[in-house]
C-alpha cells in the first residue's frame, strides 16, 4: 500500500483536479477584497490644525487621519471640506460624521454627537503689540480697546456666542479671516490685541522667530481645552472603538510625534 503523502500527491496532480484547484484559486483570488466602512472628517481652515493648499492638506489633522486609517482595516476616514461657519449646516445635512479639535460648548449642544476622549490639551490667548509700559494689566480691561477674532470661531470672553454682530456691538470685535491675519494687524498696529489660539501662536513664532520680541502674550488662557473628536451619534463606528483607537495611538508615541512634527505644545503656563 502507498504512504498516504503519495496518494495526495497522485491525486492533486491528476488533471481534472489541478484544474478544478487552479479555478477555485483563482476565483478566490478575483474576489473584491472587504470595502472599507467610510467614516467622513469634516475639515475648516483652523490653523494650524488644518490647512487646505491648493489641491493638497497640511496639518496635524490630515497625519491623524493618515494614522487611524493605517491603524484598522474596517474604515476608511476621508477629509471633507467644510467652513467655520457652514460646519452646523453641513454635519445636519449629513456631510460628514465626525469633526477633530471641536467642543460640544462651540454650537454643537443641539445635535447629535458625542465627544471623544481627548487627544489634544490647548486655550486661547491674548496678544497685543509690545509697547512701553505695557504689561499684563493691559489684557484684564477690555474697556475702550479694538479686539481681534476669527470669523465662525468662539471666545470664553465672549460667552461662546460666534455672532459677529453681537461681538462687534458688546465688545468692539472685528472678525478675520484666520489667526495669520491677527498677527499681522496687530503687527502694524490696527487694533489693540486678539485672541490666537496658543498652538497655532507657537507653531507661528517657531517659523518667525524675529516677531516674538514684539509681541506680548497674556499670562492667562481666555479657555481651555482638551480637545478629541465629536462623533455623530448611531453611525457604525462607536465611540468606544474610537477611543480605543485613540489610546492605541497615544501608547505608541505616535500622537506626540504628530504634535512635535507641527511645532505644538500642549495646554501649560504661557510663556513669553
Amino acid at each position: 500500500m502507498l504512504p498516504v503523502g503519495e496518494i495526495i500527491k497522485k491525486w492533486i496532480t491528476r488533471p481534472m483536479i489541478r484544474a478544478s484547484l487552479f479555478s477555485l484559486t483563482f476565483l478566490l483570488c478575483s474576489l473584491p477584497l472587504q470595502a472599507r466602512e467610510p467614516v467622513h472628517v469634516g475639515v475648516y481652515d483652523y490653523q494650524p490644525f488644518y490647512q487646505a493648499i491648493g489641491e493638497g492638506h497640511a496639518g496635524p489633522i490630515p497625519d491623524l487621519v493618515a494614522l487611524l486609517n493605517t491603524e484598522q482595516q474596517e474604515f476608511e476616514f476621508e477629509l471633507t471640506p467644510t467652513t467655520s461657519r457652514r460646519r452646523y449646516q453641513d454635519f445636519a445635512d449629513g456631510k460628514f460624521d465626525m469633526i477633530f479639535f471641536e467642543s460640544k460648548a462651540w454650537g454643537w449642544q443641539d445635535y447629535p454627537l458625542q465627544a471623544s476622549e481627548p487627544v489634544f490639551h490647548g486655550g486661547e490667548v491674548w496678544v497685543a503689540l509690545v509697547e512701553p509700559g505695557r504689561d499684563q494689566s493691559f489684557f484684564t480691561d477690555m474697556t475702550d480697546k479694538t479686539l481681534l477674532g476669527v470669523l465662525g470661531y468662539h471666545y470664553g470672553f465672549a460667552n461662546f456666542n460666534s455672532d459677529p454682530d453681537y461681538l462687534r456691538q458688546n465688545y468692539d470685535m472685528h472678525l478675520v479671516d484666520n489667526q495669520n491675519k491677527i498677527i499681522e494687524l496687530l503687527l502694524q498696529d490696527r487694533a489693540d490685541m486678539g485672541l490666537i489660539a496658543y498652538s497655532y501662536l507657537n507653531n507661528y513664532l517657531h517659523h518667525h522667530p524675529e516677531v516674538r520680541p514684539q509681541l506680548i502674550v497674556s499670562n492667562f488662557f481666555d479657555q481651555e481645552y482638551r480637545h478629541g473628536a465629536l462623533l455623530r451619534q448611531g453611525i457604525k463606528l462607536d465611540l468606544a472603538r474610537l477611543n480605543a483607537l485613540f489610546e492605541r495611538l497615544k501608547a505608541s508615541g505616535q500622537l506626540d510625534k504628530i504634535w512635535q512634527k507641527h511645532h505644538l505644545v500642549h495646554l501649560g503656563a504661557p510663556r513669553q
